[in-house]
């Protein structure tokens, strides 16, 4: 679906009338229109309104940042598109469900990589200064330009019977938060596809899964202890999200505002990550929180390792010296993790 300027702007007008607004806009130079990820109450909302408020702050409140509620513009998949089409003017794109547009940031999906989300974050800034083609993610046509990509928490299984046990994933039905958890979890033995967060806590509700592979995020944000009792972590493929402005909007911004936009970002992702798996597991009784044995965990990582050779593979197709690069990753998540 495409979406041309004229009725990206006939769109935005029906919805700043017809929707109810969370946030009002009084009158500014310039009106940058934003979706909220999630419900008032949860991280991520609370994240999107630090970010509008430093975000006016930084334009001295010339620029004004108009909510609408979740999935009412455009559902999660489409956010990118809505972008950049001007249907919206700062957008949050979760790369996993674009699948195939994004290969450079398959790396750090990789189950078993990455143990911790803000070291991942800083290895993939460091490895884009010394290969820039990994970040070169968006096109001229995507119309966006990327204020900052993020690395989010590893994967972990969420289930209403327990898995202690890598034998107790085996034909079971599970939800995934990307194709790559979704491989992961067929090498072990379960069926899986891939569902954006509403949808997993659906299919939870209605016993169509049993459980679902996906961050503390998701478990925050999109209430899934409602529907889950049981947690393994198991930490695997984390997902990768940006955050994006329309081009045209973009534009619009003194080059000051936009080097202090730049300088924020840091600042609103770690407001959102640092606490957010403490949030989701401050309520889980102990005994509801299960770990893999050493014997499973070693069988776990060399079930994984096909996909760390694919993804060589694919990244030399690209042009890109992948083993080089896995090697560097490897190297750089040993070094911040031991600091």
């Amino acid at each position: 679906m495409t979406f041309t300027r004229l009725a990206a702007g006939a769109l935005a007008l029906l919805f700043i009338g017809s929707q109810p607004m969370v946030q009002s806009a009084a009158a500014a130079d310039l009106e940058l229109k934003m979706q909220f990820a999630s419900p008032d109450g949860t991280p991520w909302n609370a994240m999107d309104r630090r970010f509008a408020a430093q975000l006016e702050a930084i334009t001295d409140n010339r620029a004004k940042v108009v909510f609408f509620p979740p999935n009412s513009v455009t559902p999660f998949k489409d956010w990118l598109q809505a972008t950049g089409s001007g249907l919206l003017d700062i957008g949050f794109v979760w790369h996993p469900v674009l699948p195939g547009k994004f290969p450079q940031l398959e790396l750090l999906t990789l189950p078993g990589l990455a143990k911790n989300q803000t070291v991942a974050s800083t290895v993939y800034w460091r490895l884009r200064e010394k290969y820039p083609a990994l970040g070169e993610l968006f096109t001229p046509e995507d119309n966006v330009v990327e204020i900052a990509t993020f690395v989010a928490m590893g994967a972990h299984i969420h289930s209403k019977e327990p898995v202690a046990t890598l034998a107790d994933l085996k034909g079971k039905v599970f939800a995934a938060q990307d194709a790559s958890g979704v491989e992961a979890l067929q090498k072990l033995g379960a069926s899986a596809s891939v569902m954006v967060g509403p949808d997993a806590y659906l299919a939870l509700q209605r016993g169509a899964v049993d459980g679902v592979l996906c961050a503390w995020g998701w478990v925050n944000n999109f209430k899934l202890n409602e529907v889950t009792t049981h947690h393994t972590l198991v930490n695997l493929n984390p997902g990768t999200y940006s955050t994006v402005m329309n081009k045209d909007a973009h534009d619009k911004l003194t080059e000051d505002e936009k080097k202090h936009l730049a300088d924020i970002l840091p600042v609103y992702f770690f407001n959102n990550t640092t606490d957010g798996a403490a949030q989701a597991m401050s309520a889980i009784p102990p005994d509801n929180i299960h770990m893999l044995s050493a014997a499973d965990q070693e069988t776990l990582a060399t079930t994984m390792r096909p996909m760390w050779d694919a993804w060589v593979q694919k990244a030399n197709a690209k042009g890109m010296p992948g083993q080089e690069i896995l090697d560097e990753a490897v190297r750089l998540m040993k070094l911040y993790d031991q600091n």
